[in-house]
């Protein structure tokens, strides 16, 4: 029996008891209901098969490899950008995969599984080379079945290396020239569906060269009558290196109980290659992230019964949208040890009476105006961005976030440490117990301030919200509010504060969101101030209180942070530049 074999039926299914367990706790100890946050939590402790897991030490594993099919000219990048990215991977160390490495706390892995160069001179790097990239798969079979297999196997042992070296989760990602186009012959194969379907853009390709990239997908999928109920041979014949080494570290992941995070449409497209070989792989998988231009993930995400807990527009599987993911995991087992504590009769901490920040009685103003964020600063962060070694506008609302904090700070480049707090408007009544100890789990290490206001005798709702968000405003970049209790004038009137001096507003709830968007719907000034988190970021498909969204959603402001500050340009690196679609002309290179 081989590798691949071995494994496979090595992987069984989890058992269910623990979670349901677990499930029935949170459901009688709290009224709270944390959607699909919840069913992250829940999947993790199946896996791990522990009441109380750790945070999972992580490593984030980058396999390159370069594909016959880029002759078709089907990238908007040229083919030796594979080699470009991973040189700046482990030599100039300015890749998404190191910026989210950093965010998230995990060991970055470089892996060359076929990439067209001699790479011997490179650093750190792994080599697993099984041939200098795949053959032109519009002229028959991109490897072999015995190519295919080494490419899963070699998978395999990195998972079993992680395993033994401590790891309970993988973050898979891939650096392969052309292999969206891989990815979308492997959807249409084995789903059985029409290269439309399933054929996005890929690198931000023009409209001309998607047209191009369906016929090329189609061509492939001709020539080589790729067999659905085959796996081993759907990889073989459209497939990539890297991706069957991506397939082989979900397997070896779910045969050593690791989670694996995907992220993105081909880390998706290589689980249905792992999928195809091993069904119950699946209990093993967790998504991340809703690609809007991927045609693939969608209908392979379905397959695999996956739903996505972030929405961010991220066209980059370089574990941007997994480490976001995983972060908000750490969050939920914060959440689920504290409530847990409490219901085994640990004793509870009194509810929160945070201090308000003084308050001076002013008069209501009868009108706002908000200083338009600075245009200079924001022009400068989304040149940079551009000018980001990775595929034009490929990081979605990371990009976004980053340009609107260089707007309300002034500065190109926001600090990845940048102050927050939490405002939290209440009627008076004190907060459970639950809740209190939730937020004191999820803010005490992201040294986010929580305040909680009741309204002045001497003040109206309206007037002191602005009061209290003004002063935190002044000295905290990012303000989150949540509602508890509070009616909808005193939210208006801490957007108010919160705007006029010039911090980004996350309303943190389902009421503050509702009354930030009525509000910047009647005046526009505000809307530069005002970051959306739920449900546009973050589909929990629930209302947690108390701002308790917002606390979450700062994850994916620091995930934003990271990559506007830890990347580095292509003329920093030397990376080649697109040469087709929106980057064509914006992106300028360095040194060869």
């Amino acid at each position: 029996m081989n590798l691949l074999e071995q494994t496979i039926s090595s992987i069984k299914i989890p058992d269910a008891a623990l979670p349901h367990t677990v499930d029935t706790v949170l459901t009688t100890h709290t009224s709270m209901n944390f959607g699909r946050l919840k069913e992250v939590l829940l999947r993790y402790i199946r896996i791990t098969g522990e009441r109380h897991p750790a945070p999972p030490q992580t490593s984030v594993i980058i396999s390159c490899a370069d594909h016959g099919v880029a002759a078709e000219s089907v990238s908007a990048y040229p083919p030796e950008t594979t080699l470009n990215m991973m040189c700046n991977y482990l030599i100039a160390r300015g890749g998404a995969a190191n910026a989210v490495a950093n965010y998230a706390n995990a060991q970055l892995i470089v892996a060359d599984l076929g990439v067209n160069a001699d790479t011997s001179d490179i650093p750190g790097l792994l080599h697993k080379s099984i041939a200098r990239g795949t053959a032109n798969m519009t002229a028959g079979p991109a490897m072999t079945r015995a190519q295919a297999i080494r490419s899963v196997e070699t998978g395999i042992a990195l998972a079993n290396e992680r395993a033994d070296h401590g790891d309970r989760c993988i973050l898979p990602g891939e650096m392969g020239i052309s292999n969206t186009t891989s990815s979308a012959a492997i959807v249409a194969a084995l789903l059985e569906l029409t290269p439309e379907e399933v054929t996005g853009r890929g690198a931000n390709i023009s409209d001309r060269r998607l047209a191009h990239k369906i016929e090329i997908v189609r061509r492939a999928l001709t020539v080589n009558a790729p067999d659905p109920h085959d796996g081993l041979d759907v990889l073989a014949k459209v497939g990539g290196f890297e991706l069957g080494c991506i397939a082989g570290l979900i397997l070896g992941a779910a045969a050593r109980r690791m989670l694996i995070v995907l992220d993105g449409a081909n880390t998706t497209s290589a689980a249905l290659i792992a999928h195809a070989l091993a069904p119950n792989c699946v209990h093993y998988l967790l998504a991340s992230h809703a690609s809007l231009t991927e045609h693939s993930q969608p209908h392979a995400l379905r397959r695999l019964g996956l739903s996505p807990i972030l929405r961010l527009d991220i066209r980059l599987s370089e574990a941007a949208g997994s480490s976001i993911a995983l972060r908000m995991l750490t969050q939920m087992i914060k959440i689920w040890d504290i409530l847990d504590e409490a219901k085994e009769g640990s004793p509870l901490s009194p509810p929160f009476n945070f201090p308000c920040p003084s308050l001076c009685p002013q008069e209501e103003k009868t009108t706002v105006t908000f200083a338009p964020p600075s245009a200079s600063a924001m022009e400068a962060c989304q040149y940079r961005l551009d000018n980001l070694a990775k595929p034009i506008h490929s990081l979605g609302y990371l990009e976004r976030i980053a340009v609107q904090l260089a707007g309300t700070t002034d500065r190109e480049c926001p600090p990845s440490d940048l102050g927050a707090a939490l405002l939290i408007l209440a009627d008076g009544k004190l907060f459970s117990a639950d809740l209190s100890k939730i937020l004191s789990a999820i803010t005490a290490d992201t040294h986010i301030s929580v305040y909680l206001l009741s309204t002045p005798k001497n003040m109206s709702a309206s007037n002191a919200a602005r009061r209290a968000a003004d002063t935190l405003a002044r000295s905290h970049p990012l303000l989150i509010l949540g509602a508890a209790g509070a009616g909808d004038d005193a939210l208006a009137g801490a957007i108010n504060g919160a705007a006029e001096a010039g911090s980004l507003i996350l309303p943190g709830d389902t009421q503050s969101d509702r009354v930030a968007r009525e509000y910047a719907g009647t005046n526009s000034s505000l809307r530069p101030y005002i970051l959306h988190i739920v449900p546009d970021m973050l589909t929990a498909d629930t209302e947690m209180p108390a701002g308790i969204a917002g606390i979450l959603g700062t994850e994916i402001v620091r995930a934003a942070l990271h990559v506007v500050n830890d990347m580095k340009t292509f003329a920093e690196t030397g990376v080649a530049v697109a040469i087709d679609g929106a980057g064509a002309g914006r992106q300028v290179r360095g040194h060869a």
